[in-house]
């Protein structure tokens, strides 16, 4: 066998029957990394029939003088566990970049490294794929280690929704805190509406603050992926008059609840049970009349609503990523995150969509000395699966030219080779 360059539409239709495939290896990634200044190729391992074994996108850019880096977004398109198939896939992959200079190739394959629990404890007889670590490091692969957090170029840690149930189990799944947000930003006159392209500067908007890059990052997404129908885009908006509405029904119904509970007060003797009763009636009266007069300011300054968040999502080989998210800090009380994920989740239910992935988490379940609990906490909060990849590998080309750039970049004398995380 022997690997050839192939045209795009080649590559995509090999792609798309491909067991472990996955967005990041598809022309439209491939276009939409060019457009962050990257080269991309698109290779194929065939027999003598022309029949096609293995592929791969790879993306590249000049790394040191004359040399090149290479990434394969998740890794080839092969089949892991054919032993002989691997090692000559390798051995032809290294002979080929190395005709085309490169210094070496960085994968990062969506194989589960170990089984775990939704505590990240690891499930006695589950897969362990430590024996393909070992494989791969016998054929020159460098293993980058175990990250528990975002040191890699894509997640090694994901949360992973099976899209297994109806829509009561499903919400009854959801952790109790999960539920009542959800519940919360229904109150609050919140609904997800479907965006354009023309909202992805009100999009941006949310985002900006925690993200380096230009609007065009976001238009370059939507285009290219749109072309099939890869890609949703949803927004969170509060409709202000229903949020009034609805403040001012639970304002006044708790009011004349309060109300009864006061009578029997007055009708029997004390007892710790109703004083509780009342001591939560009081809390919500309080709760619903600050909603009442926030809701009222709002609906004056708002007429028409505002967006308050929204989501870019990927479609592909029937599972939904959610792609980045952008929430208004003024707003996240209203818990709005939590309504998006639940009305995608609803919508694709019982659809040829079979996971939805919540996109990346740490590998970290503890609280203590944890910035990122939160976040675990949130998408956990779904009755996610943990999943666990093997991790990032360099597979060296060049050795001598391999060496000088790592050395160089421990030291911060390279450009951020290969930080265009996602």
């Amino acid at each position: 066998m022997r690997l050839y360059e192939i045209p795009k539409n080649v590559f995509d239709e090999f792609s798309a029957k491909n067991k472990i495939r996955n967005f990041y290896q598809t022309s439209e990634y491939g276009d939409w990394m060019e457009k962050r200044s990257y080269k991309c190729m698109y290779l194929a391992f065939m027999d003598e029939a022309r029949t096609i074994h293995a592929a791969t996108l790879i993306i590249y850019k000049n790394v040191f003088s004359s040399y090149k880096y290479g990434y394969a977004p998740r890794g080839f398109l092969i089949n892991y566990t054919d032993e002989e198939l691997f090692k000559e896939f390798t051995k032809h992959l290294k002979m080929f970049l190395k005709a085309k200079n490169f210094a070496y190739l960085k994968i990062d394959p969506p194989i589960i490294y170990k089984t775990r629990d939704k505590n990240g404890k690891e499930i006695k007889g589950g897969k362990d794929n430590t024996p393909l670590i070992e494989r791969m490091k016998g054929l020159g692969y460098i293993h980058l280690g175990f990250n528990d957090y975002f040191e890699a170029l894509k997640p090694r840690w994901n949360a992973v929704i099976k899209l297994d149930k109806n829509e009561n189990d499903m919400f009854k799944s959801f952790s109790k805190d999960t539920r009542n947000k959800i519940h919360n930003s229904m109150r609050k006159g919140l609904e997800v509406i479907t965006g354009s392209r023309d909202d992805i500067p009100i999009f941006y908007e949310f985002i900006r603050k925690n993200y380096n890059r230009p609007i065009s990052y976001y238009y370059d997404y939507y285009d290219i992926f749109k072309r099939r129908d890869m890609i949703d885009f949803y927004l969170v908006k509060l409709n202000t008059v229903k949020y009034l509405e609805t403040s001012k029904y639970l304002y006044e119904s708790e009011v004349e609840n309060n109300n009864k509970i006061l009578h029997e007060m007055m009708g029997k003797r004390k007892n710790k049970r109703i004083t509780n009763k009342k001591m939560e009636s009081d809390k919500l009266i309080n709760i619903y009349k600050k909603d009442v007069v926030k809701a009222t300011k709002l609906l004056a300054k708002y007429p028409e609503g505002l967006i308050i968040g929204g989501s870019m999502i990927i479609k592909y080989n029937k599972q939904l990523q959610f792609l980045i998210d952008g929430i208004s800090d003024d707003f996240k009380t209203f818990n709005p995150n939590h309504l998006l994920k639940w009305t995608v989740i609803k919508e694709y239910l019982n659809s040829k969509f079979y996971y939805v992935d919540l996109n990346g988490i740490v590998g970290n379940f503890s609280k203590e000395n944890n910035n990122y609990y939160g976040l675990n906490k949130f998408k956990l909060g779904f009755n996610s699966d943990v999943i666990e990849y093997i991790g990032e590998f360099n597979l060296p080309i060049n050795s001598t030219i391999y060496h000088i750039v790592q050395r160089s970049s421990a030291l911060g004398l390279t450009n951020n080779i290969g930080t265009n995380k996602k």
